[in-house]
């Protein structure tokens, strides 16, 4: 969604500079502590995020993303409501592994937690003024869909596994939003929606490990690094598809158990649970991914429609700033990756946000 004035943009880059500053302000002495009294009761935290390539001056490829998520309390067989205590079952059948606490020596324990989010998308080619097909680009795409993300979490190592189901092409509502949009704030037009993705349930599971390599020192304080490596898949009529990713963070009081890297469709970086004490830290994460089938580039699977040749092999780097305190959290990141289809003449990079916020 690109403006038409550039003041628009200069002011997204301040405030992200602001909040850059309010993360070096909070850090104070670099002994950071808890800036809030957390509740007495886990009711788990509600996730809101943001993607969008507005603040690059671009609008093409994967151009909107959009997420509201609750993540649950820490899910356990004896404690929350009925659907609480039905989550802890599926988690523990699924994930296996002994609760946190378990009192079996030798048995890693693990914090079990759950997801549900709403989720949508916005993808167009390069050219937004054009009302014909594009063959070269890729196709107008919308999609839409809830999912359910089942975590186990430890400091050595954080497994998810998830499932979402939701419908690509008109019903996503993709086009009517972006068009309303644009007419709205006097954007550049979308004219080729009619020639978007047609309508398609979708089905899409997917499974991912990340092994804690360098764990956090728990009696430090200053400034050190967390390293992770994992690997996952994802299978479904969106996308079939392996990877394998590194991540690394450096900073303040940093809690390995408390994020997951998941292969859902969209919004990759999953927050789990409360933090203990005041964290910030930035963060580099490389993936690379090996892509049988796209949807969202080759087109519809059940009818005919516009597609394009994809590259079977990409990589994408992620970076940004963090803070996490055991009331909220806010993550600002930037997204870079090669090109994912053939004959592709523009890269797709965007920033994202995420505020989590504890109830």
């Amino acid at each position: 969604m690109r403006p038409i004035v550039k003041l628009k943009v200069k002011a997204c880059r301040a405030g992200i500079a602001a909040v850059c500053l309010g993360l070096m302000i909070l850090s104070g002495s670099f002994e950071l502590r808890a800036q809030f009294k957390p509740p007495a009761r886990d009711r788990g935290s509600l996730v809101f995020s943001l993607e969008n390539d507005v603040w690059l001056k671009q609008d093409e490829g994967y151009t909107n993303g959009v997420q509201l998520m609750w993540v649950t309390p820490e899910l356990k067989p004896d404690r929350g409501s009925p659907f609480l205590r039905w989550l802890a079952g599926l988690n523990r059948r699924v994930l296996g592994g002994k609760n946190r606490g378990a009192e079996e020596s030798g048995t890693t324990s693990y914090e079990r937690r759950a997801g549900l989010s709403l989720v949508q998308g916005m993808f167009t080619p390069d050219n937004l003024s054009e009302k014909e097909l594009i063959p070269d680009d890729r196709p107008y795409a919308g999609l839409l869909y809830a999912g359910l993300g089942l975590v186990r979490l430890s400091p050595a190592d954080q497994d998810s596994v998830g499932v979402a189901v939701g419908v690509v092409g008109p019903l996503s509502l993709a086009g009517a939003i972006q068009r309303w949009l644009h007419r709205t704030y006097g954007w550049t037009y979308p004219e080729g929606w009619e020639n978007q993705l047609k309508n398609e349930p979708v089905l899409e599971l997917w499974f991912n490990r990340l092994w804690t390599l360098v764990p956090a020192r728990a009696a430090s304080r200053g400034l050190q690094p967390v390293v992770k490596a994992g690997v996952g898949a994802q299978v479904g009529n969106l996308l079939i598809a392996s990877m394998a990713v590194a991540d690394l963070k450096l900073g303040f009081n940093l809690e390995p158990q408390m994020d997951a890297f998941t292969a859902a469709p969209l919004f990759n970086h999953f927050v789990a649970g409360r933090a203990t004490r005041t964290s910030v830290y930035a963060f580099v994460r490389l993936e690379g991914r090996a892509v049988a089938r796209n949807l969202l580039l080759q087109g519809n699977t059940f009818q005919e429609s516009h597609g394009v040749d994809i590259h079977h092999l990409y990589g994408q780097l992620s970076s940004g700033l963090a803070y996490q305190s055991p009331q909220a959290g806010l993550i600002i990141y930037f997204v870079i990756r090669t090109r994912e289809f053939i004959g592709q003449k523009y890269r797709e990079p965007y920033f994202g946000l995420t505020f989590s916020f504890n109830l």
